[in-house]
């Protein structure tokens, strides 16, 4: 991550602002991830003892959930909108997991002010 942007994340995260680029980084950081696990899922679906990417799945997208929700129901956005948003995504600017835990508790909490 950039370090002038992480710093400026920081700042804002503090004062519990979000904006919905940060959002959408923290989208996009566990976007391969389940891809890939839904691919394997998916590859592996009829063998009985390869279910744990039938688990890792859930529980990327029940992590990922939060996100999407604040992003549809508070910035209003649609399903197409977030993933054009995802593509344009710089790698860069992708946050840590630390930053994407502390924005995601601050979604669950509704103590937030959108930028």
């Amino acid at each position: 991550m950039d370090r002038s942007y992480r710093i400026k994340m920081e700042n804002r995260l503090n004062s519990n602002t979000l904006t919905v680029e940060y959002v959408i980084s923290c989208i996009a950081k566990y976007e391969s991830k389940i891809n890939e696990l839904a691919y394997k899922e998916k590859q592996y679906r009829n063998c009985f003892y390869c279910n744990n990417y039938k688990l890792d799945l859930d529980k990327m997208i029940s992590y990922r959930q939060p996100f999407i929700d604040f992003l549809m129901k508070d910035c209003h956005m649609t399903l197409d909108d977030i993933k054009d948003s995802l593509s344009k995504v710089k790698e860069k600017n992708i946050p840590t997991k630390n930053m994407c835990d502390q924005i995601r508790d601050i979604i669950l909490y509704g103590n937030y002010l959108i930028e």
